[in-house]
């Protein structure tokens, strides 16, 4: 081979996977948001930090919603603007960067930074499926109208706190405490959903029986028979068993049912 020929083609080689790099680099973006709140009298600081999360994973999730929005590859799920907003919430997970009380004048403050990171390609994925898994998308819908207005009541608790008034406050403390349980509860659904659909992945092999499955990840959400096949399901992933014993491991949104086979 022409010397000049081959170093041209391993020059387009080297510029093509930079190029590659650089698209899947691309895809991932990690969104910030932050958030200062202002004790009360009646806050510990345990209930400012329930209080500033939900107010920074708000603003955080809307710099997401629109990141997404003005994404192509995430729009040709064929999801409207309004849907992909509505869906983010319960795609996105968004943890805790940093957070420290400081005094400011007399007052007490918070000062929280989150952060969710977001892979286009995941979420694609994700909404590809409530595109077409209907029950699956309205269960998402449920818990995001739920958790909505959980924290809608929440802030309209903080309107209600007085300095002037120990019993109504006391009051509105106690119920403030069940709702952000109610709201703990919530994510915590959300999580383990999700870490267990990791799990299958990490864990689970083709060959294992049914009780080995059982000891590494626990029991299904929900489970079909056809025949000798089983389809045991975990959040993101179907495991599907065959005569007893892991036949092959099929995403959610690829999962068909009908007595599906592994291919």
């Amino acid at each position: 081979m022409n010397p000049k020929f081959a170093n041209a083609v391993v020059l387009v080689t080297v510029l093509g996977l930079l190029f590659t790099n650089t698209g899947l680099a691309a895809s991932k973006e990690t969104i910030y948001a932050s958030y200062k709140y202002a004790l009360g009298d009646s806050d510990t600081k345990s209930d400012a930090k329930k209080i500033a999360f939900i107010e920074a994973k708000r603003l955080c999730l809307e710099k997401a919603g629109v990141y997404l929005e003005s994404n192509t590859e995430v729009l040709n799920s064929q999801l409207s603007k309004d849907e992909i907003k509505t869906y983010t919430g319960g795609i996105l997970k968004v943890e805790v960067v940093s957070e420290q009380f400081k005094a400011v004048g007399e007052t007490l403050t918070l000062f929280m930074e989150v952060k969710a990171e977001v892979d286009l390609k995941e979420v694609s994925e994700n909404l590809k499926r409530v595109k077409t898994d209907k029950k699956f998308a309205g269960k998402m819908k449920e818990q995001e109208k739920q958790l909505q207005g959980l924290e809608d009541k929440i802030r309209k608790m903080q309107q209600q706190l007085s300095n002037d008034d120990f019993d109504k406050t006391s009051k509105i403390r106690q119920e403030r405490k069940k709702v952000f349980t109610k709201i703990d509860d919530l994510e915590q659904i959300r999580h383990t959903i999700n870490s267990k659909a990791q799990e299958v992945a990490d864990k689970i092999e083709i060959g294992m029986s049914t009780e080995d499955v059982f000891k590494l990840v626990g029991k299904p959400r929900k489970k079909e028979i056809c025949l000798s096949k089983m389809y045991y399901n975990y959040g993101k992933s179907w495991i599907i068993f065959e005569s007893g014993v892991v036949r092959c491991i099929v995403p959610s949104d690829q999962f068909r049912g009908d007595c599906s086979s592994c291919r």
